[in-house]
């Protein structure tokens, strides 16, 4: 175990640390440790849906390795996300939770685990860790009751005794599932910050459906703008009638939640299928669908904003489906719910523009496509970095790195996707996909890797 090599704030801790809520001291702030901006982003937001009083600083391994004892037991908690299922190096996927206990001893840990079990579960708890969740099944309430005395330390009046924590449970009353008439919810696929998704069965319907349920928070902070957003993207869902488009199938509201009826997608997302390697052919089957769909989403005046591959799902045909336009702006919305809120769209897809404040039209959802198509033909991203100012500095300033050589006959398209400046992008997704098909070269392509999907979608 390495011991700390730094008594000052690394760059990136320093960096970071714009994450948590600004203004506030350092003695309220927990620190979330993993190499995925995005992980941390994401279990920074639920950290704060549970506790707004506490703010949250975000590092990856390598700058919490250099972090001083000093400086981490500044820290309310360390929240570390591990990866116990792709642990390749041999290491001790629970280094550093047993680095906390012995170099900040009273700072509690708490372990967010991705692909742990049981075991794990129990490995955490007797290396240091105060508790543990998989980090697909975060229940709210529990993580909740768990930050509830460092809010209670940091002088707040605690995160379920103030107007700021909605209908918080009581400690000691028993957690429930959401109560949706008319389903029945059998397992918990999906968590954010804002929602959970279940696959649940309904009662009119044959097929198992994804059920995304939001609690409506009573006076919790943000709980309008969470409302607004999730109306949002039910008004504009229902409004969007086409096959690569999430069919709507239910939504309403009860007393407590929110909810909306989704087509469950058992082979899911492109983030799933992108951890392994995309043939040069699927690349291109998979960009001309979402392509395709930009087309009509832009053509009912609505911009997606939020356009990554966790929100693009695959059928069992290859077929692709957008998802997810809680984020989207339309032309039918006032301008108050239209504004640019680039914290509802993640770091490694989000278009120059908006990072700037500018209200993206459907070429900044071309712009995230081009990121996309990248990602796919060279097995990472275009721009990146350990810190959200070095992803948004790349993403408006960096040039646009060079394809395998073996792609680089979509070089140019890829260019013109990634320009900084929308002007130079294709002014449409229907001009995108004549210029890609032009630099396709069906000779040396060849069909999909798997068949072709009932809209005839190939690269040739």
């Amino acid at each position: 175990m390495n011991s700390p090599v730094s008594k000052t704030p690394s760059k990136a801790d320093r960096q970071d640390s714009n994450l948590g809520a600004r203004g506030g001291r350092a003695s309220s702030l927990c620190l979330i440790v993993h190499d995925d901006l995005e992980l941390r982003l994401q279990a920074a937001a639920l950290m704060r849906r549970a506790s707004p009083t506490l703010a949250a600083d975000s590092v990856d391994q390598s700058a919490f390795a250099a972090m001083s004892a000093e400086r981490i037991a500044k820290y309310k908690a360390v929240l570390v996300i591990i990866e116990f299922a792709s642990n390749a190096n041999g290491g001790d996927p629970l280094a550093n939770v047993a680095r906390m206990r012995d170099h900040a001893p009273r700072t509690p840990v708490f372990v967010f685990a991705r692909g742990g079990d049981e075991r794990c579960a129990a490995r955490s708890i007797k290396c240091g860790a105060a508790d543990y969740w998989p980090i697909h099944a975060v229940k709210l309430d529990e993580l909740r009751q768990a930050l509830l005395p460092l809010a209670e330390q940091s002088g707040s009046a605690g995160a379920d005794s103030g107007p700021g924590a909605g209908g918080a449970r009581k400690a000691g009353e028993p957690r429930r599932q959401p109560e949706i008439g008319g389903y029945r919810l059998m397992k918990k696929i999906a968590q954010s910050a804002a929602a959970s998704v279940y696959l649940a069965q309904s009662d009119e319907l044959a097929q198992p459906v994804a059920l995304k349920v939001q609690a409506l928070g009573g006076l919790r902070i943000g709980a309008e703008a969470d409302r607004q957003r999730f109306a949002r993207e039910c008004e504009i869902l229902s409004a969007l009638n086409h096959r690569s488009i999430a069919d709507v199938l239910d939504f309403g509201i009860t007393d407590e939640y929110l909810f909306l009826a989704l087509e469950y997608f058992p082979c899911g997302s492109l983030r799933e299928r992108m951890r392994n390697p995309v043939s040069e052919a699927d690349a291109i089957n998979y960009t001309v669908q979402i392509g395709q769909a930009l087309e009509i989403v832009h053509a009912a005046h609505v911009v997606h904003c939020d356009l990554k591959p966790s929100n693009i799902m695959l059928t069992n045909d290859n077929r692709i489906v957008l998802i997810d336009f809680g984020s989207a702006r339309s032309q039918l919305l006032s301008t108050d719910l239209s504004r640019s809120d680039i914290s509802t769209g993640t770091p490694y897809y989000v278009c120059p523009e908006q990072i700037m404040g500018r209200e993206p039209d459907g070429r900044g959802d071309l712009y995230s496509l081009g990121v996309i198509l990248f990602e796919m033909l060279a097995g990472a991203p275009p721009f990146a970095g350990k810190t959200l100012s070095d992803i948004f500095a790349a993403h408006r300033l960096a040039d646009v790195p060079p394809l395998p050589a073996r792609r680089s006959r979509y070089q140019s398209v890829v260019n013109r996707l990634l320009a900084k400046d929308p002007a130079h992008r294709y002014t449409s997704a229907g001009e995108f996909l004549r210029a890609l098909g032009t630099a396709i070269r069906p000779t040396t392509v060849g069909p999909p890797a798997r068949p072709a999907n009932s809209q005839g979608v190939t690269v040739s």
